[in-house]
């Protein structure tokens, strides 16, 4: 049985995206970051370290991307009174307590702004991840498209995490 889909006057602007895409940070100047692109999170996560608030809790301070394996010789420390607190449920079902804040970006031809939770991606290949907050009414995700090879990222930066499913689907 084969489904018709019907697309919306909406979906006409939509940018369709891969697994794996390029992000720019606008206002930093910091381009071309492999991101990773999952459906199943619901908020965006950007690694950052030394993620610290000042004596008055009024402003945070952080370094975006610091020692990531991939990109933390760009890492830019900020200090923004943009910011909040969130709880966000891990894949694993636990529950962890996050600060979050807002950058300008730009995914393909698209530039806005965004949310990122602050979290240790240090042991991840991609140090931010997007999840669906930022993409619904943007994006359409093809999972069988990539603008990044993680097998080259991986041997690029020297990263010697274990294998995963998708090494050897992208050489």
């Amino acid at each position: 049985m084969q489904r018709d889909i019907i697309m919306s006057r909406k979906d006409f602007h939509k940018v369709v995206v891969g697994r794996a895409e390029l992000l720019h940070f606008q206002e930093l100047r910091i381009a071309d970051i492999p991101v990773k692109v999952d459906t199943g999170a619901y908020r965006s996560a950007a690694h950052a370290d030394k993620i610290e608030l000042d004596d008055t809790g009024e402003v945070l301070s952080f370094r975006l991307l610091g020692n990531h394996p991939v990109m933390g010789d760009l890492a830019t420390t900020i200090k923004t009174t943009d910011f909040k607190k969130v709880v966000i449920t891990n894949s694993f079902g636990q529950r962890e307590h996050r600060f979050e804040v807002r950058m300008r970006v730009k995914l393909g031809p698209k530039v806005f702004w965004s949310r990122f939770t602050l979290a240790d991606r240090s042991r991840l290949v991609y140090p931010i991840l997007l999840g669906r907050k930022m993409l619904n009414d943007r994006f359409i995700v093809d999972t069988g498209q990539t603008s990044v090879n993680r097998v080259e990222l991986k041997k690029k930066f020297g990263i010697e995490f274990p294998a995963d499913e998708e090494e050897g689907r992208d050489s």
